[in-house]
């Protein structure tokens, strides 16, 4: 019998929480963050007078991408104005990305089966 794999945590800046809750926010770009289609647990960092939040959800898509080949669409889905905005937006996350470097766009829901509610 196989142990099943650990629930993959797809880490958030607590800031983003109001938005993954509210429906607006639900693409993510990654840089060197293996993650996979399937069950993750949402895991958002604690903000001032808030713990850390964590809600079940899935990851529904990902895609690899050179950072330099972003759309502007994909760069909107994610919160940026244009494409040429996701390269220093994703340096204060990543200081070591450049135009070159191949990122992960992934698209997740909440898991509403299982409740969100909480802080």
């Amino acid at each position: 019998m196989t142990t099943p794999a650990p629930l993959q945590r797809l880490r958030f800046r607590g800031v983003h929480l109001a938005a993954v809750r509210a429906g607006t926010k639900r693409v993510t770009m990654r840089f060197d963050d293996p993650l996979r289609v399937g069950p993750a647990l949402l895991v958002f960092a604690p903000t001032a007078g808030h713990d850390e939040v964590t809600l079940p959800g899935q990851i529904v898509s990902t895609v690899a991408k050179r950072v330099d080949h972003i759309t502007d669409d994909e760069a909107r889905e994610d919160g940026f104005a244009a494409a040429a905005d996701v390269l220093p937006g994703l340096r204060d996350y990543y200081p070591q990305l450049r135009a070159d470097s191949e990122i992960v766009i992934v698209r997740f829901d909440l898991d509403n089966s299982a409740g969100t509610e909480g802080p």
